[in-house]
């Protein structure tokens, strides 16, 4: 049966490319844009012009540019990092590119491995039928992205894989063997001998071997682990599988997309020469700190892990973990009786912190909503919801802590822990700014989420507080209204994202990022 496109796309599907990076885990991507991606000749038949953004917004290029100086001009880092960028780079992304180049010409030094040599350019696979497949495609083209290596004869080649945390990113089966087809068959030149895939950690200065074999180990891991992957990518199911997510911010077919749920006026504010960007109420809450502090984070800059991971942050995230997981397997109300392992693998969590946890547990199993629900059917534990405000050509993306139809309506819940008894004077709204969305979201019919109220519920060691948001009360309305639109007309309007250094700065998880933090450092 040949391939069609989903309707709203058109074009000629004669050549399809692919790079490895396609093949990354599936929970950040979206198999019908990927599929309709590797298709560079299909567009849109109803494309929208974009602003591009002032700053660069791809973080790792800078890494690539300048190394690509250095090893193969003998650039100093300091003159390449002058020299490159087609936009400015943020402050943020300077500084990290710097620590990034650096550590790797540590790990790296250019000349200390006389086997191989910088390669100039990428290998890329490609080969051409005699007549067009099932797809309707002649050519394939598969690409690798990363640092390029081969010996003075050709017959060995080497790819490390640049990512920022050795540990933070998990490369799949699909993925590496893809990558050895790349670099066993790929020209220009001829094939090798042996083939090396690393993966390389920007932060630290580490790498790992992913593979290292003959050519022949290669094309049988390809066989084995990468032909049918690569094929289902391309594909992309029967029918088409959408996941909308933050990538729709940048989708040539997200104005075609039948799942991305179109929300004009959701933000109040309507101006469509802007940037298209994805925000979020986690943007909200850290560009009102420091702009720059949201703009590292969107940039998926390194955190600081001591204050990532820092005892209150952790101890809030065992909760939520344990109360996702408990939600998500049974339609049981939650109890009091806390296992005393009840922290979930990966935190590590103080003794203090670990009885404050099951403290608060209890607490929630007074209020748990699940005692409201009857089937599982009934339960949506933390969905990702996204929606595109068309009028400010923004994506929106909202992630509820659960939702639940108590047999009348459903209900959009967050739950909030905190280790003091003291209630805050400021209100709900403006503190947390999910709370203002999901109020507009529930307000209007024409959302399609149907939601009846918002409740916050604030886990306290003295017990639970529930507090309730009707939607359809004007006062309340107008003023969730009043909170979006003031913090994202702000935000939408910013090219620049400049440090607002203070105090925050000592808990700024970016913060090392950032020379104003080091300039209000030394002036203290």
């Amino acid at each position: 049966m040949s391939w069609h496109p989903p309707a709203g796309v058109s074009g000629d599907s004669d050549l399809i490319k692919v790079s490895v990076g396609m093949l990354g885990p599936a929970r950040y991507r979206c198999p019908a844009r990927d599929a309709l991606t590797a298709r560079p000749r299909y567009r849109a038949d109803t494309p929208v012009p974009r602003k591009p953004e002032v700053l660069e917004t791809f973080t790792n290029g800078p890494f690539m540019d300048v190394l690509d100086l250095v090893e193969h001009q003998g650039t100093a880092v300091e003159d390449a990092l002058a020299k490159i960028g087609r936009r400015p780079l943020h402050d943020s992304v300077r500084r990290w590119t710097d620590h990034a180049v650096n550590r790797y010409l540590d790990a790296f030094p250019p000349g200390q491995d006389g086997a191989l040599k910088p390669f100039r350019g990428r290998w890329v696979y490609e080969t051409t039928l005699a007549q067009a497949d099932q797809r309707g495609a002649r050519q394939y083209r598969i690409t690798v992205w990363g640092r390029c290596y081969r010996s003075a004869d050709g017959k060995v080649r080497e790819v490390r894989l640049p990512v920022n945390r050795l540990d933070g990113r998990t490369r799949t089966d699909a993925e590496i063997a893809v990558a050895a087809l790349v670099l066993a068959s790929g020209g220009p030149d001829a094939p090798p001998e042996h083939v090396t895939i690393r993966q390389f950690g920007m932060l630290d200065g580490r790498s790992v071997t992913l593979f290292d074999g003959s050519r022949q180990a290669a094309l049988d891991l390809y066989a084995v682990s990468g032909r049918t992957a690569l094929a289902q990518l391309v594909d992309a199911g029967e029918p088409f599988v959408y996941r909308p997510g933050a990538a729709c911010a940048d989708c040539p077919f997200a104005a075609v997309c039948p799942e991305l749920r179109r929300t004009p006026g959701l933000l109040g504010v309507r101006n469509r020469r802007r940037p298209r960007r994805s925000w979020s109420a986690t943007s909200a809450r850290n560009y009102t700190v420091c702009p720059a502090r949201d703009y590292g984070r969107r940039q998926r800059l390194p955190v600081d892990q001591g204050v990532e991971r820092g005892p209150s942050a952790e101890r809030g995230r065992a909760v939520h973990r344990y109360l996702e997981d408990r939600h998500d397997r049974t339609t049981y109300p939650c109890n009091a009786r806390i296992s005393a392992d009840w922290v979930p693998p990966g935190f590590n969590l103080t003794e203090e912190d670990r009885a404050l946890g099951t403290v608060l547990l209890r607490h929630h199993a007074v209020v748990c909503p699940v005692r409201h629900t009857r089937t599982l059917a009934d339960l949506r534990v933390e969905p990702d919801l996204v929606f595109d405000d068309t009028d400010a050509d923004t994506v929106v993306l909202a992630k509820p802590d659960l939702l639940y139809h108590d047999g009348t309506t459903w209900v959009w819940r967050e739950v909030k822990t905190s280790a003091s008894a003291r209630r805050g004077t400021r209100p709900w709204l403006e503190q947390y700014p999910q709370l203002a969305l999901a109020t507009i979201l529930a307000a209007r019919d024409d959302f399609g989420l149907g939601i009846g109220r918002v409740e916050l519920e604030v886990l306290r060691p003295t017990g639970a507080d529930l507090y309730t948001l009707d939607p359809r009360t004007p006062e309340v309305r107008r003023h969730a209204e009043t909170v979006v639109r003031e913090s994202f007309s702000q935000w939408h309007g910013d090219d620049r994202f400049l440090p607002v250094p203070g105090r925050h700065c000592t808990s700024c998880e970016v913060a090392q990022w950032c020379s104003a933090r080091e300039a209000t450092e030394g002036e203290a």
